[in-house]
């Protein structure tokens, strides 16, 4: 079995619109960004003949903190890349927070362990 080997990277993405609190890390908007930069991040590293050769999951999410003054929270989960060439799966540890900006028009995601 071939195994994906991705070096680590920290990666941000912002969503626009207005927003009061960070979305929880399990949130469909949260793991949609996490998978999104995970792409991104493949495109980068593996060139852009890559583009829709993978899919990801974002699995086994746990929150680990919430900042009570900010709202913002830091979380672990699985990232399951699945080659869309032989469906072979790895997963890989992963830790991101989600914040809102100070204007509360956008919320971050850091994703770490890419």
């Amino acid at each position: 079995m071939k195994h994906l080997t991705v070096p680590l990277a920290i990666v941000s993405v912002a969503l626009t619109g207005c927003i009061q609190y960070a979305p929880e890390c399990g949130d469909e908007e949260t793991t949609n960004l996490v998978k999104q930069i995970a792409d991104r991040e493949m495109t980068n590293q593996l060139g852009h003949g890559s583009q829709g050769l993978f899919t990801y999951t974002v699995n086994a999410i746990r929150t680990q903190s919430t900042n009570k003054e900010t709202g913002a929270h830091t979380c672990a989960a699985q990232l399951g890349i699945t080659a869309t060439t032989n469906g072979v799966t790895n997963e890989l540890p992963i830790t991101y927070t989600v914040e809102v900006a100070d204007n509360g028009e956008k919320f971050y995601v850091n994703v770490f362990g890419l």
